[in-house]
């Protein structure tokens, strides 16, 4: 499985990186998720592809939390937490490469220090609006958008996690965020850390999260240039909304979010709803739709795209379940369909996805 397959994902399981630590007693804690399973691809370059991967949902990590009481109303705490692929064992790039922050959190807010990702992940992924709630990476908008020009593909093309829901961290941040009763607010800066200009490189991100037992909703804007290479002028602004309401034990959200490209000015708009269900007996179901439409720059290509999750929990810490996505790319004639998570594009315009997978969490 290609390691972009789980560079970036995550869920609210996870939590955001600072909540994760800061909820651990003082002291260190050692914990981690491994999920592999088969999966089977039905068209990638024109052929079909079998193989044991990593599972979509959410990845398999190692993460070390500390923290420390310093007064009655502030504590300090740390997060190291990497990536790795159970079906290779190989890591996702650098060591540390989800999170490696130092903070400080009280009654003033929480402020985080490092690597770490930005609001379109912590306000519209984790609270359970976006398409990688329902399915993870999966679940992330991709589509036929192959001249957007991505920098998280192998070949810095594409649209790789255009929107960021699927969780790209940022080096060098500093990160703020505020409770105030359901309200959540969120500021942070990502230096770029060049000679040329305070923003050369450099990322910021706002958001706005309001959350009670049965409403949610959220705005988030991120302005993102990157600094992965010295010479990278690459620009990109994403924005995001979301909202979803809470029915008994059953969650209906629904999430827009644009990406686009200031160099080449090439935009993808994403719709998309969804729903998790509990059946009882320990199963539960998500599902997920959403239309990706490409602006002119992009050929005004598009995509729906279709996604189920039928999960069995065995315990507390072990689940099995079976995922499933359609995609259906149109706009021109040489659209290719290309799922998230997928080893590479369609050579047609329709790509299913699919696998059987034991997720195993210590």
């Amino acid at each position: 499985m290609r390691q972009l397959c789980l560079a970036s994902l995550a869920t609210a399981a996870l939590g955001t990186a600072a909540e994760a630590a800061a909820a651990q007693p003082d002291g260190i804690s050692l914990s981690g998720l491994v999920a592999a399973g088969p999966t089977v691809t039905s068209n990638v370059g024109g052929a079909s592809r079998y193989g044991v991967d990593s599972a979509p949902y959410r990845p398999n990590y190692i993460a070390m939390n500390g923290s420390e009481t310093l007064s009655p109303d502030m504590a300090a705490y740390f997060r190291l937490a990497g990536r790795f692929l159970a079906d290779n064992g190989q890591t996702v790039g650098q060591l540390f490469n989800t999170n490696a922050i130092v903070g400080l959190r009280g009654a003033l807010g929480d402020l985080a220090l490092g690597y770490t990702r930005d609001f379109m992940f912590d306000f519209l992924t984790i609270p359970g609006f976006s398409g990688s709630w329902f399915g993870g990476i999966w679940g992330s908008p991709q589509g036929p958008f192959q001249n957007f020009g991505g920098v998280y593909s192998p070949a810095r093309v594409g649209a790789f996690d255009a929107d960021r829901t699927n969780g790209e961290a940022l080096a060098n941040a500093v990160k703020y965020t505020k409770q105030f009763g359901p309200l959540k607010l969120g500021a942070m800066y990502a230096l770029g850390e060049r000679t040329t200009s305070v923003n050369d490189g450099s990322t910021y991100s706002l958001g706005a999260l309001y959350e009670t037992p049965r409403y949610g909703a959220t705005a988030v804007y991120t302005d993102f240039r990157d600094s992965s290479t010295p010479t990278s002028r690459a620009h990109f602004q994403t924005m995001g909304l979301g909202a979803k309401w809470n029915i008994g034990e059953t969650t209906i959200a629904g999430s827009y979010t644009r990406a686009r490209n200031a160099a080449t000015n090439g935009a993808i708009d994403t719709f998309g709803a969804g729903t998790t269900v509990p059946l009882g007996g320990d199963y539960t179901i998500n599902a997920h739709y959403q239309y990706m439409k490409g602006n002119a720059a992009l050929q005004d290509r598009y995509a729906h795209q279709v996604l189920l999750k039928f999960d069995k929990a065995l315990s507390l810490r072990t689940h099995v379940y079976l995922q499933a996505a359609f995609q259906k790319a149109g706009g021109t004639a040489d659209a290719k369909a290309f799922i998230n998570g997928a080893a590479g594009p369609s050579d047609s315009n329709k790509q299913v996805l699919s696998g059987l997978f034991v997720e195993h969490t210590f």
